[in-house]
């Protein structure tokens, strides 16, 4: 019957081979990683398996020659019979110890490392900007290896192992929560970090929680007075100016990414009335400017933090406008454009008569 004992390294090899496999496709630093692991596990593995199972000199040796053999079986010293030669015929008598057995490894073991919260997939949303932990807890892990992978379209990415993070991107790192909580930290959350994550344990096969990270951003946009989204607004000297900035998905009133308004490079603090909504998860902002002057003109921009922002342009004109103009109302740059068109074309006329 086949034992149950294994070397201690051989799923560290198993693993490190597996994800090997998955990463063929990543980039260079990872797939070297992982190779030099490989590599690396499989040197120890023969040589302390060479030294603990060195035979006596009538028995033939039977060490494994390389990683591959090890992936299929491990090396136990137990008790083993001796013998003794009688004529040509060898004579079992005894047993002693110092001989390997062969022993393989059973991969539906009841007792090895579980998920405490289940292996079942599960989604998280995070904003851009916020910080996340994707918790990973072990129970009965033992001297089993923990890796997260993040799946990002054709690619593979290592992020950690064990305790330590691979990640050249310093925003990501393992948070570890003792006892057994492999926590995933992912700091200022961009477009870039959304995807699949897997929590792995290094068994044969490995054991995998799954993790869907969706990215959310906030949305702006700025609409006139008369509720009109617009990029470009036309005034008269001495009228009134108010544009209303609606934010959505911004999570709440926050000091890191507060909603401001700016003209130009000036933030301003006057003539700014604001309301935030908790159940919509939306924030409405009012800039209100009375009466304006030529020097109102540029750009207005209406930002929530440095995640997202809208943008329009004012012109503010001295002299005889358009009705719509003179009376304090601003008009668009394609009514103004209209306006004038049909301007051109009733003076060609009168001129052709």
């Amino acid at each position: 019957m086949l034992g149950s004992k294994r070397h201690p390294k051989i799923l560290d090899l198993f693993f490190f081979y597996g994800l090997l496999l998955q990463c063929l496709a990543a980039d260079n630093e990872t797939t070297t990683f992982l190779s030099e692991e490989v590599s690396r596990l499989s040197e120890e593995i023969e040589l302390e398996s060479e030294t603990v199972a060195r035979p006596s000199s009538n028995i033939p040796a039977n060490t494994a020659g390389g990683a591959a053999s090890f992936l299929s079986a491990s090396t136990e010293t137990t008790e083993s019979p001796e013998f003794s030669t009688k004529g040509s015929e060898s004579v079992r008598h005894g047993y002693g110890r110092g001989l390997p057995v062969p022993h393989y490894h059973l991969p539906d073991s009841r007792w090895g490392p579980f998920f405490e919260e289940g292996p079942e997939p599960h989604n998280i949303t995070a904003r851009v900007g916020s910080t996340i932990m994707l918790d990973c807890r072990i129970g009965l892990l033992k001297d089993k290896t923990v890796t997260w992978l993040h799946h990002k379209e054709d690619s593979i990415h290592l992020l950690t192992v064990g305790r330590g993070a691979y990640s050249s991107d310093d925003r990501i790192t393992l948070s570890f929560r003792y006892p057994n909580n492999f926590r995933l930290q992912i700091v200022y959350v961009t477009r870039r970090d959304e995807g699949l994550y897997e929590c792995q344990v290094a068994t044969h096969p490995p054991k995998v929680k799954r993790i869907f990270l969706k990215v959310t951003a906030p949305e702006v946009r700025i609409v006139d007075e008369s509720g009109r989204e617009v990029t470009e607004r036309y005034y008269k000297a001495g009228s009134s100016l108010e544009l209303t900035c609606h934010a959505t998905q911004v999570g709440g009133p926050s000091k890191d990414h507060p909603i401001i308004w700016r003209h130009g490079d000036r933030t301003l603090a006057k003539g700014i009335s604001s309301n935030m909504s908790t159940v919509s998860d939306t924030a409405v902002s009012t800039l209100t400017v009375i009466p304006l002057e030529k020097r109102h003109s540029g750009n207005y921009t209406c930002a929530v933090g440095a995640l997202a922002f809208a943008t329009v342009a004012v012109h503010v004109l001295n002299g005889e406008l358009p009705a719509a103009v003179h009376h304090g109302n601003g008009v668009t740059s394609s009514g103004v454009s209209s306006l004038i068109f049909f301007s051109l074309t009733v003076l060609l006329l009168l001129k052709a008569r």
